[in-house]
């Protein structure tokens, strides 16, 4: 286990080369409020952070505060929140603004523990509010900065007892959470990545790296995609799964459940909405295609899909018939 000095040591080499290659985020600046941090965590969470950037500042000037957010409506809301998905997130985000405005007076709560009672905030997002906004010391897990200190503990795996003991490193030292966790984030980003073979000549900690030893990481053969058939667009049909949640399945049969099967042509996500906005007056979330199959020898796109807004006839089907009914589908 890393001693305290070590952990003097790996910090000294990791804050410097910070201080180079740092990347700029308008979120990166050196008075930053709670909110701010929150929102741009809650954007960023499985999404590109240059596409996340442009939503962060469009939405930041729609509602420049808390207690703007917690007044707008989900129709407000939605135009500066739509294409991130996960829209169960978004409404947590309303949800969020209305509870600190009315029980913390507008103001993010400082402890951990009431943090994690907000909609939609768990243990990294917590963190992260502590770590940017109030440069408390703590680390803010993510699978980047567990795999650095795997690495550089030479474990394969990270147990709480490690975490327990980076924490209490980090609260005797004098070092600032605030660069800690940016310079962490930033080199699980650039250079201390899943794969890091191409990326060792950039690595500041040299020999001391375990990938350097080549004990952890052996980096297989590609596998490759498998070879999928190609139909163009004309050709190919959609069966749209649409769905609240993955709890609640929709369809126009009422006994048995049938996903909506669009006509050749209309497969990609844009044909899709466009589709159901015409037809149905819904404003819906399509989902990238998760699987191309021939059914009688005909093309078929599998997507999921959420409605957004908009009121329908639908009828509800448990999650079991979705199950069922891919199981039965003979190609």
């Amino acid at each position: 286990m890393m001693n305290f000095q070590e952990f003097q040591d790996f910090f000294g080499i990791l804050l410097p080369w910070y201080e180079k290659n740092k990347r700029k985020f308008p979120w990166r600046k050196n008075q930053i409020s709670a909110y701010e941090v929150w929102v741009s965590e809650i954007m960023l969470q499985q999404t590109q952070v240059s596409r996340g950037e442009k939503y962060y500042k469009n939405f930041l000037k729609k509602f420049p505060s808390i207690r703007a957010l917690s007044a707008c409506s989900w129709e407000e809301f939605l135009p500066y929140y739509d294409g991130l998905g996960y829209y169960a997130r978004g409404r947590n985000m309303l949800k969020t603004a209305k509870t600190i405005c009315e029980e913390y007076g507008g103001k993010f709560p400082t402890k951990k523990s009431e943090l994690l009672k907000l909609p939609g905030v768990g243990e990294y997002t917590a963190s992260a509010i502590l770590a940017f906004a109030r440069d408390e010391k703590v680390f803010a897990w993510d699978t980047n900065v567990v795999r650095i200190f795997q690495r550089a503990l030479k474990k394969s795996e990270l147990s709480k007892k490690d975490r327990q003991h980076l924490e209490s490193f980090l609260h005797q030292s004098s070092l600032s959470g605030k660069a800690v966790n940016s310079a962490l984030m930033d080199f699980g980003s650039l250079v201390c990545v899943s794969r890091p073979n191409r990326k060792l000549h950039e690595c500041p900690f040299e020999e001391k790296c375990f990938c350097f030893e080549g004990i952890l990481e052996k980096v297989p053969a590609s596998r490759g995609k498998k070879e999928v058939e190609k139909f163009s667009s004309a050709e190919t049909s959609a069966m749209v799964f649409l769905h609240e949640n993955h709890r609640k399945y929709f369809s126009d049969k009422k006994k048995t459940f049938v996903p909506f099967i669009l006509s050749p042509g209309i497969s990609s996500r844009e044909k899709i909405k466009a589709h159901f906005l015409q037809t149905y007056g819904l404003n819906i979330s399509v989902r990238p295609p998760h699987a191309k199959k021939l059914i009688q020898k005909k093309p078929f796109v599998f997507v999921n899909a959420q409605i957004l807004s908009g009121s329908h006839s639908f009828f509800v089907h448990p999650k079991s018939p979705v199950e069922e009914f891919l199981k039965n589908l003979q190609p």
